[in-house]
């Protein structure tokens, strides 16, 4: 089959399940009738066309939801676009950016006056360094201090007719036209970045970096927000320490640093608080975790050496355990292990460890359930695991026979929904499954084979629908 891209998976992958989530054997059954509960991409319950004047292809990766669900926020090249889901109408274009935007976070709480801020990543500094905006929307969704737009286009016009005018007299009329339109066309891009800096030069901001791997950048009062410094890798040599990387507790409301968190040697991969907004805890490539105060800043634990690239973790619901992810190398030889481990956040002790002859890849998307299971995605695998009783409650498997196609068709993000009740699995073509357990009941909504396209989905409970967003803005919902 020679290389292979996103593009060509999509064209060759036939999507099949070899194993589906079940209970005690007992594999899980269609909700209602099969024809009901197994939809396809374009068999949407309901459906609405964004309106934007896109700036670029939207990028239906990069998408935030308001906590209570009523504005997204969704990428289009060089603009953000905030919609209405209510109204269904547009309620702020911001094009601010000078780069792709890399992320887009609501905060989880209304401002102090009732509005929301959108937390905006721009990529201009590269991948590992962005710029952090801080954008302040009033009840209705529309930006707050929105400077004034100027006529670009006349702009431009004016600011070219002097050059045509000299090349015109000098060498005639119209004999430089084509050569213009580079001219033009660069200082069009030119006038559009200046367009942005305009756009965006009294937003707060800060330099760093929203951690990857289910890191969750906001603690659940929505005070703090976490973002990283100095991540690069360190593995092509070791840097001054104060190069080294860092986490930043950032505070939100007085736009001040309230702690920088070191003690890492090596590119941090997640970051996330505690549910009781007691702890940060970070998981890095230098092989260890940590877990730091968050009133203090004190680091409270480090977990490891653990002598392989530590990836991610996630925290029990009552915050008095933590579940950790990574590599170990048990005796300094041969290669890692993959290792799955609960440990006590009291006394980081090891509770359980999932069997880690069932794993030989890295383990980055995790979720703990409210009601106490743990969900987490192993190429093309998931895993429902009960950590206390070191118990496999259920396991789901994709049928991928071609290894090139393994690779994209893998399991990409689990998350447990309706209070634990329900586990949704996102899969590398954009299938999304749906298993509620305690009825042990399924749903899936299917990507069309054949059909190259890729398409980012979320759940949105008070709608208790599955919703997407394709390239040309048109969101559908699809409800169980």
């Amino acid at each position: 089959m020679g290389f292979m891209n996103q593009e060509k998976f999509l064209t060759n992958y036939t999507y099949e399940v070899g194993q589906d989530f079940g209970i005690e054997g007992r594999p899980a059954s269609w909700t209602g009738s099969e024809n009901l509960a197994h939809r396809f991409w374009d068999d949407e319950d309901d459906s609405t066309k964004i309106p934007i004047d896109a700036t670029g292809p939207m990028s239906t990766s990069i998408t935030g939801i308001s906590h209570d669900e009523k504005f997204i926020a969704i990428s289009s090249g060089l603009a953000v676009v905030v919609f209405d889901l209510e109204t269904q109408k547009v309620c702020t274009e911001f094009k601010g950016l000078t780069a792709r935007c890399a992320n887009l976070n609501f905060t989880p709480v209304h401002s102090e006056s009732g509005g929301y801020t959108l937390v905006v990543g721009d990529s201009d500094l590269g991948e590992q360094q962005q710029i952090i905006l801080f954008l302040n929307l009033d009840k209705s969704g529309r930006w707050t201090d929105e400077p004034e737009d100027l006529d670009w286009g006349l702009l431009l016009e004016l600011s070219l007719e002097p050059v045509r005018s000299e090349m015109d007299a000098v060498y005639g009329r119209g004999s430089t036209r084509q050569l213009m339109k580079p001219v033009r066309e660069d200082y069009k891009t030119i006038l559009q970045k200046l367009q942005s800096n305009i756009k965006s030069k009294d937003l707060v901001r800060v330099n760093g970096l929203i951690g990857h791997f289910g890191s969750k950048p906001f603690s659940a009062d929505g005070r703090f927000l976490l973002y990283l410094v100095h991540n690069q890798s360190t593995q092509q040599g070791m840097r001054p320490p104060e190069e080294l990387p860092h986490v930043v507790v950032y505070d939100v409301v007085n736009h001040t640093e309230k702690h920088v968190l070191g003690g890492h040697q090596d590119a941090i991969m997640w970051t996330d608080f505690s549910p009781d907004g007691q702890y940060v805890a970070t998981a890095s490539w230098d092989g260890t975790f940590r877990i730091f105060e968050l009133d203090s800043g004190d680091c409270k634990h480090v977990i490891g050496p653990t002598g392989g690239q530590c990836w991610t973790g996630a925290w029990s619901p009552d915050s008095k355990h933590i579940l950790l992810c990574g590599m170990a190398h048990q005796d300094g030889e041969g290669r890692p292990e993959v290792f799955v481990a609960v440990y006590s956040v009291e006394k980081a002790q090891q509770i359980n460890r999932f069997d880690h002859t069932r794993l030989n890849d890295w383990v980055r998307n995790v979720a703990w359930s409210e009601t106490g299971a743990i969900a987490f995605a192993h190429k093309t695998e998931v895993f429902v695991w009960e950590p206390f009783e070191n118990k496999v409650m259920s396991t789901f498997a994709l049928k991928v026979g071609s290894f090139m196609l393994r690779g994209f068709a893998g399991i990409r993000e689990v998350e447990w929904v309706q209070e634990g009740e329900v586990l949704i699995a996102h899969t590398g073509d954009g299938t999304i499954e749906v298993w509620d357990w305690r009825q042990n009941a399924k749903w899936r909504v299917q990507r069309p084979h054949g059909l190259v396209q890729s398409r980012r989905a979320w759940w949105m409970e008070k709608q208790k629908a599955i919703v997407s967003v394709d390239g040309e803005g048109i969101m559908r919902f699809y409800r169980l």
